[in-house]
């Protein structure tokens, strides 16, 4: 099984949330989450567990709609950074700090997100197919869950070696990437420049996995009948699909 160091080093250390934070789809969370919940239509009141849920952008506006919310992710940072903001919102939900592969079979939830590209494909597929599992006896039977990943096909389509952003306050974020054909894997370098402060530099790979390999890694873990999507809308998966939307049910 893989180690966590890069994880540690890439999220812990507040790179993660001091970048990400800036980016445009960040901004998008209420909407992403209206458009979940008319896609999804989860009863009223059910239990959504954000698997890898990360500061909670997704997890707060559900529990402010009356869902019961768990939050799970890895980075105690992110635990405590979701737990300030709900607790200013004056908004009610359950944290659980943990490495997604050994998810606490307790939760029981009624549904499981895995949004933003969020721990699978981070580690190696046998670590992605244990997390699954363990995912998998966290929920009830007939418990939907939905992936949303990047889609390989669009990647495949508009793939840059080198990106550039300008994010508010005159910051920038640089990207530099790098394709492994032979391992699915997407290696990419961040400099992130903050006006008076030195460069911060990450780098960190990701598996990116093919609609029909992840369908046959999350059959593998348990779930049954996956189908894709290409948006949070229910939108149909095409080649111009930005995200790989998967949804899956843990069988009766």
């Amino acid at each position: 099984m893989s180690d966590t160091k890069w994880i540690d080093e890439f999220f812990g250390s507040g790179f993660y949330a001091d970048v990400y934070q800036l980016l445009p789809r960040i901004a998008h969370a209420e909407e992403e989450v209206d458009d979940l919940l008319s896609f999804l239509d989860p009863r009223p009141g059910a239990h959504i567990l954000d698997w890898c849920g990360g500061w909670g952008r997704h997890a707060i506006p559900l529990a402010k709609r009356g869902y019961k919310v768990t939050l799970l992710d890895y980075t105690p940072l992110h635990i405590e950074m979701a737990r300030k903001v709900a607790e200013a919102m004056g908004v009610s939900l359950d944290f659980v700090q943990a490495d997604f592969r050994d998810t606490p079979p307790t939760i029981q939830a009624d549904l499981a997100l895995n949004l933003f590209t969020s721990g699978i494909g981070f580690m190696q597929s046998e670590d992605d197919e244990k997390a699954l599992r363990s995912l998998h006896a966290a929920l009830k039977s007939g418990t939907r869950i939905l992936i949303d990943t990047m889609s390989l096909y669009w990647i495949v389509k508009n793939f840059q070696s080198m990106g550039w952003q300008e994010l508010e306050g005159s910051r920038r974020l640089l990207e530099e990437r790098q394709f492994d054909f032979l391992t699915g894997r997407n290696y990419s370098r961040m400099v992130f420049l903050e006006p008076g402060k030195p460069e911060r530099e990450r780098r960190f790979d990701i598996k990116v996995y093919s609609p029909h390999e992840l369908a046959a890694l999350v059959v593998k873990a348990g779930f049954v009948n996956p189908r894709f999507f290409g948006d949070l809308r229910g939108g149909e998966l095409t080649f111009d699909s930005h995200r790989l939307v998967l949804v899956a049910e843990k069988g009766a």
